[in-house]
Protein backbone atom coordinates (compact mmCIF):
# COMPACT_ATOMS: atom_id res chain seq x y z
CA UNK A 1 0.00 0.00 0.00
CA UNK A 2 1.50 3.28 -0.96
CA UNK A 3 1.20 5.91 1.35
CA UNK A 4 -1.63 9.32 1.89
CA UNK A 5 1.62 11.57 0.26
CA UNK A 6 1.72 9.23 -2.90
CA UNK A 7 -1.86 9.46 -3.48
CA UNK A 8 -2.02 12.91 -3.33
CA UNK A 9 0.88 13.66 -5.80
CA UNK A 10 -0.40 10.72 -7.63
CA UNK A 11 -3.74 12.48 -8.17
CA UNK A 12 -2.14 15.93 -8.93
CA UNK A 13 -0.42 14.15 -12.35
CA UNK A 14 -3.60 12.33 -12.61
CA UNK A 15 -5.54 15.73 -12.82
CA UNK A 16 -2.81 17.51 -15.25
CA UNK A 17 -3.27 14.54 -17.78
CA UNK A 18 -7.05 14.52 -17.73
CA UNK A 19 -7.89 17.82 -17.58
CA UNK A 20 -5.74 18.89 -20.67
CA UNK A 21 -7.15 15.61 -23.11
CA UNK A 22 -10.28 16.44 -21.40
CA UNK A 23 -10.48 19.89 -22.48
CA UNK A 24 -9.06 19.16 -25.78
CA UNK A 25 -11.59 16.26 -26.28
CA UNK A 26 -14.04 19.22 -25.03
CA UNK A 27 -12.70 22.05 -27.09
CA UNK A 28 -12.72 19.92 -30.89
CA UNK A 29 -16.46 17.84 -29.98
CA UNK A 30 -17.94 21.50 -29.60
CA UNK A 31 -17.13 22.65 -33.56
CA UNK A 32 -14.75 25.16 -32.70
CA UNK A 33 -12.79 25.34 -35.91
CA UNK A 34 -9.85 26.67 -33.81
CA UNK A 35 -8.67 26.38 -29.75
CA UNK A 36 -9.01 29.53 -27.99
CA UNK A 37 -5.96 29.64 -25.86
CA UNK A 38 -7.86 31.51 -23.07
CA UNK A 39 -10.99 29.30 -23.35
CA UNK A 40 -8.72 26.68 -23.27
CA UNK A 41 -6.75 28.02 -20.48
CA UNK A 42 -9.70 28.68 -18.75
CA UNK A 43 -11.16 25.31 -18.70
CA UNK A 44 -8.13 23.71 -18.02
CA UNK A 45 -7.93 25.44 -14.69
CA UNK A 46 -11.32 24.79 -13.87
CA UNK A 47 -11.19 20.61 -15.18
CA UNK A 48 -7.79 20.36 -12.97
CA UNK A 49 -8.50 22.08 -9.87
CA UNK A 50 -11.66 19.99 -10.03
CA UNK A 51 -10.00 16.85 -10.19
CA UNK A 52 -7.20 17.50 -8.50
CA UNK A 53 -9.44 18.61 -5.62
CA UNK A 54 -11.72 15.72 -5.66
CA UNK A 55 -8.61 12.98 -5.48
CA UNK A 56 -7.43 14.80 -3.11
CA UNK A 57 -10.30 14.83 -0.92
CA UNK A 58 -11.97 11.26 -1.42
CA UNK A 59 -9.60 8.33 -1.72
CA UNK A 60 -10.47 7.32 -5.82
CA UNK A 61 -7.58 5.75 -6.28
CA UNK A 62 -7.96 3.49 -3.06
CA UNK A 63 -11.56 2.47 -3.83
CA UNK A 64 -10.78 1.95 -7.17
CA UNK A 65 -7.60 -0.58 -6.12
CA UNK A 66 -9.98 -2.29 -3.88
CA UNK A 67 -13.15 -3.14 -6.38
CA UNK A 68 -10.20 -4.75 -8.91
CA UNK A 69 -9.10 -6.87 -6.04
CA UNK A 70 -12.65 -7.59 -5.70
CA UNK A 71 -12.34 -9.04 -9.04
CA UNK A 72 -9.53 -11.09 -8.36
CA UNK A 73 -6.94 -9.00 -10.48
CA UNK A 74 -3.51 -8.97 -8.72
CA UNK A 75 -1.76 -5.75 -8.66
CA UNK A 76 0.84 -4.97 -11.08
CA UNK A 77 -1.09 -6.54 -13.67
CA UNK A 78 -2.69 -5.84 -17.13
CA UNK A 79 -5.60 -6.64 -15.76
CA UNK A 80 -5.70 -4.93 -12.43
CA UNK A 81 -5.01 -1.85 -14.10
CA UNK A 82 -7.24 -1.83 -16.67
CA UNK A 83 -10.12 -2.33 -14.15
CA UNK A 84 -8.52 -0.15 -11.66
CA UNK A 85 -8.77 2.77 -13.86
CA UNK A 86 -12.68 1.62 -15.13
CA UNK A 87 -13.39 2.77 -11.49
CA UNK A 88 -11.51 5.44 -11.56
CA UNK A 89 -12.05 6.96 -14.57
CA UNK A 90 -15.88 6.42 -13.66
CA UNK A 91 -15.71 7.99 -10.34
CA UNK A 92 -13.77 11.00 -11.53
CA UNK A 93 -15.86 11.53 -14.51
CA UNK A 94 -19.02 12.15 -12.43
CA UNK A 95 -17.55 14.80 -10.40
CA UNK A 96 -15.79 16.10 -13.40
CA UNK A 97 -18.42 15.88 -15.74
CA UNK A 98 -21.22 17.45 -13.88
CA UNK A 99 -18.87 20.80 -13.75
CA UNK A 100 -17.14 20.91 -16.38
CA UNK A 101 -20.68 20.44 -18.35
CA UNK A 102 -21.91 23.66 -16.04
CA UNK A 103 -18.86 25.44 -16.77
CA UNK A 104 -19.22 25.06 -20.61
CA UNK A 105 -22.75 25.04 -21.12
CA UNK A 106 -24.07 27.30 -17.91
CA UNK A 107 -26.49 25.26 -15.40
CA UNK A 108 -29.41 26.17 -16.08
CA UNK A 109 -31.86 25.10 -19.71
CA UNK A 110 -30.48 25.87 -22.53
CA UNK A 111 -32.24 25.63 -26.21
CA UNK A 112 -30.09 23.38 -28.46
CA UNK A 113 -30.68 22.08 -31.96
CA UNK A 114 -32.18 18.70 -32.10
CA UNK A 115 -30.07 15.95 -34.30
CA UNK A 116 -33.31 14.12 -34.92
CA UNK A 117 -36.07 16.76 -35.93
CA UNK A 118 -33.42 20.38 -36.77
CA UNK A 119 -36.05 21.71 -34.23
CA UNK A 120 -34.58 23.61 -30.97
CA UNK A 121 -34.88 21.54 -27.85
CA UNK A 122 -34.64 23.04 -24.39
CA UNK A 123 -32.26 20.21 -22.33
CA UNK A 124 -31.25 20.76 -18.40
CA UNK A 125 -27.98 20.19 -17.13
CA UNK A 126 -28.40 16.42 -16.45
CA UNK A 127 -29.50 15.65 -19.70
CA UNK A 128 -26.30 17.54 -20.91
CA UNK A 129 -24.11 15.96 -17.96
CA UNK A 130 -25.46 12.02 -19.53
CA UNK A 131 -24.71 13.05 -22.77
CA UNK A 132 -20.94 14.30 -22.24
CA UNK A 133 -20.53 11.44 -20.03
CA UNK A 134 -21.60 9.02 -22.58
CA UNK A 135 -19.14 10.75 -25.55
CA UNK A 136 -16.16 11.24 -23.38
CA UNK A 137 -15.82 8.19 -20.71
CA UNK A 138 -14.56 6.20 -23.09
CA UNK A 139 -12.02 8.61 -24.26
CA UNK A 140 -11.32 9.30 -19.94
CA UNK A 141 -10.86 5.86 -19.32
CA UNK A 142 -8.15 5.34 -22.31
CA UNK A 143 -6.44 8.23 -21.38
CA UNK A 144 -6.55 7.01 -17.29
CA UNK A 145 -5.05 3.72 -18.59
CA UNK A 146 -2.33 5.31 -20.26
CA UNK A 147 -1.24 7.79 -17.50
CA UNK A 148 -1.55 5.85 -15.24
CA UNK A 149 1.85 4.34 -14.97
CA UNK A 150 3.45 7.99 -15.93
CA UNK A 151 1.54 9.24 -13.18
CA UNK A 152 2.05 6.95 -10.81
CA UNK A 153 6.32 6.36 -11.41
CA UNK A 154 5.95 10.61 -11.15
CA UNK A 155 4.66 10.01 -6.95
CA UNK A 156 7.06 7.30 -6.30
CA UNK A 157 10.08 9.05 -7.72
CA UNK A 158 9.27 12.02 -5.91
CA UNK A 159 7.94 10.61 -2.58
CA UNK A 160 11.06 7.78 -2.78
CA UNK A 161 8.34 5.04 -2.79
CA UNK A 162 10.18 3.25 -5.31
CA UNK A 163 13.46 3.52 -3.99
CA UNK A 164 12.61 2.34 -0.42
CA UNK A 165 11.09 -1.14 -1.80
CA UNK A 166 13.70 -1.61 -4.24
CA UNK A 167 16.25 -0.94 -1.77
CA UNK A 168 14.16 -3.37 0.68
CA UNK A 169 13.43 -6.31 -1.60
CA UNK A 170 16.81 -7.26 -1.89
CA UNK A 171 17.64 -7.33 1.49
CA UNK A 172 14.64 -9.34 2.06
CA UNK A 173 16.20 -11.57 -0.44
CA UNK A 174 19.41 -11.57 1.10
CA UNK A 175 17.82 -12.24 4.23
CA UNK A 176 15.80 -14.78 3.69
CA UNK A 177 18.66 -16.49 1.79
CA UNK A 178 20.95 -16.43 4.47
CA UNK A 179 17.76 -17.94 7.03
CA UNK A 180 17.85 -21.15 4.53
CA UNK A 181 21.89 -21.22 4.66
CA UNK A 182 21.22 -21.28 8.35
CA UNK A 183 18.92 -23.48 8.53
CA UNK A 184 20.77 -25.98 6.45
Amino acid sequence: MHSKKYYIIYGLFFSLFVAAVLCLCLTIAQGMPHIDPVFFLMSFLVAFVTSFVVTAVLPLARISAACAGYYDAKPGTVAFRLIQNVFFSTLIMVVLGLVMTGFMTGVGDVEMMSTMTGGMIVTNLFDRFVSLCMQFWPVIVIVAFLCDPAAGGLAAVITGERKGKAAKSPDKDMAGSSEVAHAS
